[in-house]
């Protein structure tokens, strides 16, 4: 899975994660909703790796079982060598100071209890990284970097804005020095220009501290600036993997077109090409057989409705799960595509609020 390149910091293999559901009424019936079927990754020390797709398509729940936050049904992740998920207690705790997140909504991910100061001071005094004579200066240090005042400590939650929110839990985040950070759509619940702040905030810490991150995002524009690597997730599973670069100039699979199609530009004059979609969006509650786009696929063959195709090596770096593409492909050209519209050209600049 490493491609040849350095060996994996984090390496999740074939993650599966299901919920039991109740819905209706009066009368309500129990479901099954497979949130993460069959999810394999890796992250590379110093790499920030993207995890992108709809709402409900699994990829919070993925991030939430990397720390066990949600215990997965069955899948291996591995950190530095460590099964995650043979950790005993003591184990995990010494884990989970390696690896933190930070959630998508600022205003319920802190204490409204505590203050600023405390919410910070809180894990280092767990994990033995300060003592209570020298934590309020680390506390004051961790503000600065984050571009916070040192004041700001003494304060409470709701004294700050969402923006300001963030950047407290991404302080929070950095106490225990971790080596990975899980950011959980870090900007989706911030205004634009707040993101870009938040986004160059997130670019100097990566570079700074050589910190890794599994980034989660609905938005492809925002990957594209910060991560390296991108994996696209459609209801639970992947469906294309690869190279940020690669994946804009040449999507491969129909899921990953139209998310680039619906991606915003900053070139008023610039031609998009908008991808055709036909159909409804599935559930995951009772997901499609075969593979899971074919209703809204402009390309499905009688093989698609029957047949969910595995994520296979597609070039260098690349992979894909789509019948379009055979498992002996070896170019990124898919072996019958007359009915795909093509993808539309990337212009040079992402998008207007591009940091």
């Amino acid at each position: 899975m490493t491609d040849g390149m350095a060996m994996p910091l984090l390496s999740v293999e074939n993650l599966r994660k299901t919920f039991r559901v109740k819905k209706g009424f009066p009368k309500s019936v129990t479901t099954t909703v497979r949130a993460v079927d069959g999810v394999s990754f890796d992250v590379r020390p110093g790499e920030a790796f993207g995890l992108v797709g709809e709402s409900g398509c699994g990829k919070s729940t993925v991030g939430r079982s990397l720390l066990r936050l949600v215990e997965p049904d069955s899948g291996t992740v591995r950190f530095s060598g460590l099964d995650i998920g043979a950790a005993t207690d003591r184990e995990l705790r010494r884990l989970r100071r390696r690896i933190q997140i930070v959630f998508q909504d600022p205003y319920s991910s802190l204490n409204p209890r505590l203050t600023v100061g405390n919410t910070i001071a809180e894990p280092m005094l767990v994990h033995g990284l300060a003592d209570r004579g020298s934590v309020t200066d680390k506390v004051v240090d961790l503000l600065r970097e984050v571009g916070l005042p040192p004041e700001a400590r003494l304060r409470y939650p709701h004294e700050f804005s969402g923006g300001q929110r963030q950047r407290i839990g991404i302080a929070r985040a950095l106490s225990v020095e971790p080596e990975l950070i899980v950011a959980d759509e870090p900007v989706s619940a911030l205004d634009v220009s707040i993101q870009a702040q938040i986004l160059i905030l997130l670019q100097e810490l990566k570079d700074r501290r050589g910190l890794s991150f599994v980034f989660i995002s609905h938005d492809l524009a925002v990957v594209r600036y910060f991560c390296q690597r991108l994996a696209v997730m459609y209801l639970g599973r992947i469906v294309e993997e690869g190279p940020i670069p690669e994946i804009f100039e040449t999507p491969l699979h129909p899921y990953t077109q139209l998310l680039k199609s619906t991606s915003p530009v900053p070139d008023p004059g610039a031609k998009v090409t908008f991808a055709r979609m036909e159909g409804e969006i599935a559930s995951a509650a009772n997901p499609p057989k075969g593979c899971h786009f074919h209703p809204r696929c402009p390309a499905a063959m009688d093989v698609c409705r029957t047949t969910a195709p595995p994520l296979i090596q597609h070039g260098p770096g690349r992979k894909v799960a789509c019948h379009l593409y055979p498992t002996e492909a070896a170019s990124p050209e898919p072996a019958s595509s007359a009915s795909l519209s093509p993808p539309a050209p990337v212009p040079s600049a992402t998008r207007s609020d591009h940091p």
